[in-house]
């Protein structure tokens, strides 16, 4: 009996050193997983960083041309203005110009008359 018993004792000795390997093996493998998900979610956060980086310089190159655009408009309407204070005089110079000339043509009638 002893014989059956030490052979019992040497089998489950097996056993436990081959659940032993086994455990060792999916304790490297749940390690090596557990660093390539690490890995994976570092290069995402740094994805979305670098994301995050060009979203906010377009935000800031669109705010500088809508900016500029802005300026531009401005800028375009007081010269308008301006442009329309001054034609004001060219109109008043326009006019007297159309009445010597009308004056002129109606000296030139009446000299042709006469």
């Amino acid at each position: 009996m002893e014989t059956k018993t030490m052979e019992e004792y040497m089998e489950r000795i097996r056993v436990l050193d081959t659940l032993e390997q086994q455990a060792m093996g999916l304790s490297r493998m749940l390690t090596t997983y557990t660093d390539r998900l690490q890995e994976r979610l570092e290069q995402r956060i740094d994805i979305e960083l670098a994301s995050e980086a060009v979203t906010l310089t377009s935000i800031k190159n669109l705010e500088a041309v809508v900016s500029k655009s802005v300026q531009q408009k401005q800028s375009l309407i007081k010269k308008c203005q301006q442009l329309d204070r001054e034609m004001d005089g060219v109109l008043t110079v326009s006019s007297k110009v159309r009445e010597i000339k009308q004056l002129l043509d109606v000296m030139e009638y009446t000299k042709r008359k006469s």
